[in-house]
């Protein structure tokens, strides 16, 4: 082939990825400057993983139980282990996860995005545009500055399986379908599992919609077939990633996310806690808000960000001027004001699908053909009605009481991420459409009058009238108004309602713009090619300024700034002397449970995590939060961090703390979860080891005395490891300040296995023979290794599907060519 027909053929790719790079990395010119994003999130894994990183570089080895964070829990949603899938999958994981490049990630949204329209039969010009505008979508940037970088690579990858999807059950291209599904299930699917489940409810629902088709049609064999090759598919992309799928399924039953608490607390209510899964008022404390879907199509409808840089020429920063407010503080005030006003708690960001994109959109509904328009248009309202949670609760309630797996994810609000790829596609196809040829000329006027001016409509009425419809006032105002003066709160309002009328007439404009274009394409005095153009253009200027205000070069800074955050402050050098290998911490001065920073030199009782361990969660609930001097003890917490008369953190050693482990002589039977979590508040823990039924067994019977002289001695220590030396003249019962989990803890006494029990509602214990002992308990997950060999499998398959697949590419490329020729 001449290089001028590879270039016809393939420029056009070469071309795209090109835009994609230069796109990407204008966004975040920062970036190319040597500055790195600086992100909360990020910060807090950084603390997180700390441990489990050292020990990495000490000892070669990877641990799966980080012991810094919740006085120690599995790492596997945190970061520190290693399956084998990460070096099977290395040069692709490359590729696609590579979470310090924040500008890569933006291309990768576009790569994706591109691929999957061209499954979707759309040309590569036009997919080009689709891709930018899918991207550009706020929410997906919104996650990017706000540090949720796993979701970045799933929602990307698995829009690619999406079209897959559409590639095996519309075209019937099994063999590419299949080794897409494959390859982007594999990368994305375990980096963020709610997004992943998002996209396959799209996925069961376009199904469901191909299932009436082909029953309609009476074509059996080809759904038999379609859906053996992607549920096969899927299962071996899922299959690649099994040591996660393994060990993050028995984990999260014990997590907050895998059912509500055992305690009955008396005022929780019952209704809304489903059998299994979060607590649904947790669940949706994110929910987006009805009149808040107006984002869709207006920016600024409900304001934007919490925290919203308004700048030194606003009212709001003049106001607070006038009243006798010194500069630098009304300027540090400006650059965070309460913009947003509606329901969520907080918000770094709305969901901006594009005024372009909503008018389009609109228009694939009165013009796309065929039963697909209909799985993207019920996709879309029922990922709005899902996200509005709390305030549309019989459907949220519904689904999460009946529908599978749905009740472990909180943020419903996230769902949207549904309608954010489904609108463009349907609005994108619309363009395919008309580019075709495919609808009357006459008829496609009428259509863009109908959609341009309802969209146009909504927003000019809103415009001029914001100010008579809505009121500018968010439930979460109270905090504010309190310390403010109230002309100051009235400029706040003033400046909401402001930001919706520029908006308002913004969006006009360009729905506008783009209607008149098409109309214009309509009479044909445009060609298709302009069209696409004029489009892209539009959908750029409509989109950037927007995901400007949300992720922009305020989230970047030099890498010395970053690496600020984890310098080592005077009492954590202190503490770092004390020879003790395995103490523990209670931070005070910060938001304990809400924050790892302290855990990046040190061992904490608090941490930050949304899937904590459900019992570790009752015990802050119960005693942490009130400093329940047993609790704290027992955790040997031989630290606490208090704030001086100078406002600096200063430790105060615990006498109390209880060491590594002791002997105890007395057992507390409980008859249920709530009495054994109640008497850890009126039980000497130092004496007493307080039991729930389900390990009764374990209680000796008769109650063995006690060596007053017995000795329990921590001997090695490692994030995985830890060995006991115990001596005691009697056979007696241990209790260690070690979290209890029931699945990858390996106890043995001398080296022969062992089986261990939990005491004090989460603690390990384990009985003791007489005399001299060695005790070590390890953590080596059985899921993990046997997940490992699956993976090893699975990604073997997929490796060789691919070559096999491109080897019959090739193979019927040829001969196609020699037919021709012949």
């Amino acid at each position: 082939m001449k290089f001028k027909d590879i270039l016809k053929k393939y420029g056009a790719y070469a071309v795209a990825v090109l835009v994609f790079l230069a796109l990407a990395y204008a966004y975040c010119m920062p970036q190319l400057q040597g500055k790195v994003l600086i992100t909360d999130d990020q910060q807090n894994f950084a603390g997180a993983v700390h441990e489990s990183e050292v020990y990495h570089q000490k000892t070669g080895d990877y641990t799966f139980w980080n012991a810094s964070m919740f006085s120690g829990m599995p790492n596997y949603q945190i970061g520190g282990g290693h399956y084998t899938s990460y070096t099977l999958m290395a040069p692709v994981n490359y590729v696609f996860n590579r979470y310090g490049n924040p500008a890569w990630l933006i291309f990768i949204y576009f790569l994706c995005f591109f691929i999957c329209l061209l499954c979707f039969d759309v040309n590569k010009w036009l997919s080009l545009v689709g891709a930018i505008a899918i991207g550009l979508s706020s929410y997906f940037l919104v996650i990017i500055g706000a540090g949720h970088l796993t979701k970045t690579v799933t929602i990307a990858t698995t829009a690619v399986v999406l079209g897959a999807f559409n590639l095996i059950f519309s075209k019937k291209k099994y063999v590419l379908g299949a080794i897409l599904t494959m390859l982007f299930v594999a990368v994305g699917a375990t980096k963020h599992p709610q997004m992943f489940y998002y996209y396959f409810m799209l996925i069961g629902l376009m199904w469901i919609i191909q299932l009436i088709v082909h029953l309609k049609e009476k074509k059996w064999r080809d759904l038999l077939i379609g859906t053996a090759v992607f549920a096969l598919s899927v299962g071996i992309g899922l299959g690649a990633n099994s040591s996660d799928v393994f060990a993050n399924a028995e984990y999260t039953k014990e997590t907050i996310r895998g059912g509500h608490s055992d305690l009955d607390i008396a005022d929780k209510p019952v209704e809304d806690t489903p059998t299994k899964g979060l607590d649904l008022k947790y669940a949706t404390e994110y929910s987006y808000g009805i009149g808040e879907s107006l984002s869709f199509l207006i920016p600024g409808v409900y304001g934007g960000s919490s925290t919203t840089n308004v700048g030194t020429k606003s009212e709001i920063y003049k106001q607070m001027v006038t009243n006798g407010v010194s500069r630098t503080t009304a300027q540090a005030f400006a650059q965070k004001a309460p913009v947003y006003w509606g329901k969520q708690p907080f918000t770094a960001g709305n969901v901006y699908m594009g005024a372009i994109i909503c008018f389009l959109f609109l228009l694939g509904c009165m013009i796309v053909p065929g039963p697909q328009k209909w799985g993207f248009l019920i996709g879309t309202v029922l990922s709005i009605l899902l996200s509005w949670g709390n305030n549309f609760m019989w459907l949220t309630r519904l689904f999460f009481n009946v529908f599978p797996l749905y009740n472990k994810f909180r943020s419903v609000s996230s769902i949207l991420i549904i309608a954010e790829v489904c609108m463009p596609i349907l609005g994108i196809l619309a363009i395919k459409e008309i580019i075709q040829g495919n609808v009357d000329k006459k008829e496609l006027r009428k259509n863009i009058y109908w959609a341009g001016g309802l969209t146009c409509a909504i927003c000019l009425m809103l415009g001029l009238m914001g100010s008579h419809v809505f009121s500018f006032v968010s439930p979460n105002d109270a905090k504010i108004t309190g310390g403010i003066p109230a002309q100051l709160y009235e400029a706040i309002k003033d400046y909401r309602m402001e930001l919706l009328r520029k908006d308002a007439f913004r969006s006009a404009g360009f729905i506008a713009a783009a209607a008149v274009t098409l109309w214009v394409y309509s009479t044909g005095k445009l060609k298709s090619g302009v069209l696409v153009a004029i489009l892209g253009v539009l959908v750029l200027f409509d989109m950037w300024p927007v995901d400007k205000r949300y992720f922009n070069d305020n989230n970047f800074g030099s890498p010395r700034k970053q690496s600020a955050t984890f310098q080592m402050y005077p009492y954590e050098e202190a503490l770092l002397q004390d020879p003790d290998p395995d103490f523990r911490v209670l931070n005070l001065t910060v938001d304990t449970y809400n924050e790892s920073r302290t855990s990046y030199f040190l061992k904490s009782v608090g941490g930050y995590h949304a899937a904590k361990l459900r019992r570790y969660q009752d015990i802050i609930d119960q005693h942490l939060r009130q400093l329940n001097s047993g609790v704290v003890n027992m955790l040997n917490t031989k630290y606490l961090i208090l704030k001086d008369d100078d406002g600096e953190p200063t430790p105060q050693y615990n006498p109390g703390a209880m060491g590594h482990a002791w002997f105890v002589s007395n057992f507390m039977l409980a008859k249920d979860p709530n009495q054994e979590c109640a008497a850890l508040s009126n039980v000497d823990l130092h004496r007493t080891a307080i039991v729930g039924q389900d390990f009764a067994d374990f209680v000796p019977n008769p109650h063995q005395a006690i060596d007053p002289n017995a000795t329990v001695v921590l001997t090695a220590y490692s994030p995985k490891s830890l060995d006991y030396k115990v001596k005691s003249a009697n056979p007696g019962t241990v209790v260690f300040s070690e979290i209890y989990y029931p699945y990858g803890w390996k106890a043995t006494i001398d080296g022969h296995k062992a089986d261990y029990f939990r005491a004090d509602y989460i603690l390990r214990a384990i009985n003791v023979p007489s005399g001299t002992h060695y005790i070590n308990f390890t953590f080596d997950p059985d899921s993990v290794r046997l997940g490992n060999i699956l993976s090893s499998v699975c990604i073997i398959l997929m490796y060789l599907a691919v070559v096999l697949g491109a080897g019959w590419g090739i193979f019927t490329a040829v001969r196609k060519k020699k037919a021709l020729a012949e």
